[in-house]
């Protein structure tokens, strides 16, 4: 499953943001085989109830899975991109799960106390998170995904998200995806 990530990391990175269409009307004719998601189950920071957040509870949305660290310099310069493209697109559909692979929840609070992030922050144990980790080939951060409607990897993108070129790649890749419904045949 590692090697598998790994691989559409670097085919995400090495091919042009516009390979896999060919029309508007045929958009999807070129696209790879995806992956199922790793499902995980993490605590949410500021959530009351203290219960857990599972991946497959977003089946249905798109979602942007972006795994950083408070540490990260170039994660710390993602977070106002992902809170305009989370503004924008949220009520069609969008979400973004921001998984913290080494902070405590202490950390996190901290955090979040100098920088305004307006989606999701996911945490857990070392534990917890070296499998989350290790199932999505996190080595380094920043590292994000992008999942589908029907739960499957569509993207990777192996770096920070930053600059025009990978914004707007990015937000070509989301549109894209919120355009088709759930159970598309490929």
């Amino acid at each position: 499953m590692k090697f598998i990530v790994f691989i559409i990391c670097i085919f995400s990175a090495i091919l042009p943001n516009n390979t896999p269409y060919t029309s508007e009307n045929d958009s999807f004719q070129n696209e790879p085989e995806y992956i199922p998601i790793y499902d995980f189950s993490l605590n949410m920071l500021n959530d009351t109830t203290n219960s857990k957040i599972k991946l497959s509870d977003f089946k249905g949305s798109v979602v942007l899975l972006n795994f950083w660290a408070t540490w990260c310099g170039p994660c710390i310069v993602e977070i106002p991109e992902f809170n305009n493209l989370y503004k924008k697109y949220k009520d069609k559909g969008f979400e973004i799960l921001g998984v913290s692979v080494s902070d405590t929840k202490k950390q996190l609070e901290k955090f979040q106390t100098k920088f305004d992030v307006d989606y999701k922050i996911l945490y857990s144990s070392p534990e917890i998170m070296n499998e989350v980790n290790m199932n999505y080939g996190v080595n380094s951060v920043p590292l994000s995904y992008l999942i589908n409607r029907d739960s499957y990897v569509v993207r990777g993108y192996p770096s920070a998200i930053i600059g025009e070129y990978w914004t707007n790649a990015l937000t070509t890749d989301i549109e894209k995806f919120l355009e088709t419904s759930s159970e598309k045949s490929y």
